[in-house]
């Protein structure tokens, strides 16, 4: 969404401990990163600061994390407010090519263990396909048209909140 691909996020190393949103009037991408001594962290960090995006930025959690917000972008604020919603096959093209060159067009194989459902890829949400829609169908015991494969976020488990507030501090 931001434009920039962040050096120290690789299979071996990720310092970005969560990436989660405000719902007000303005919504803001909130990005948590462990606050450590790392040359290509502090080069993202540096990088992502110089981003015309970015308002501000804090330490938190007695200085272990280090917050950074972000706007977004005015060409993704439909698609934010469809991620809100759940809407994730209505995100516009442009974004979800964003997506596709992050997470791949791989769709999900198998099926979950745990719900028995479809295992359900980042393409397969923004790209659903009639097979999928109607094995999901299928499992959940529904003649409902299927249209999104995924459920919306629990946008309170969503949300960023600091840590004393969530923990009474």
């Amino acid at each position: 969404m931001f434009g920039i691909k962040l050096y120290h996020i690789n299979n071996k190393i990720n310092y970005l401990i969560e990436t989660c949103f405000t719902i007000e009037d303005n919504p803001k991408v909130v990005l948590i990163f462990d606050n450590i001594d790392y040359d290509p962290l502090k080069e993202d960090v540096w990088r992502i600061t110089n981003l015309p995006e970015f308002i501000d930025s804090e330490f938190g959690d007695d200085e272990k994390e280090f917050i950074i917000w972000l706007s977004i972008p005015e060409e993704y604020l439909l698609d934010f407010k469809l991620f809100k919603e759940g809407k994730y096959s209505k995100f516009s093209d442009k974004y979800k090519e964003v997506l596709i060159k992050s997470y791949t067009s791989k769709r999900g194989e198998g099926f979950s263990r745990k719900s028995g459902l479809p295992n359900v890829s980042v393409y397969d949400a923004i790209n659903p396909n009639k097979e999928l829609r109607d094995a999901m169908a299928e499992h959940l015991n529904t003649k409902e048209k299927i249209v999104e494969v995924l459920d919306a976020p629990k946008l309170e488990e969503e949300e960023f909140k600091k840590i004393d507030l969530i923990y009474g501090r």
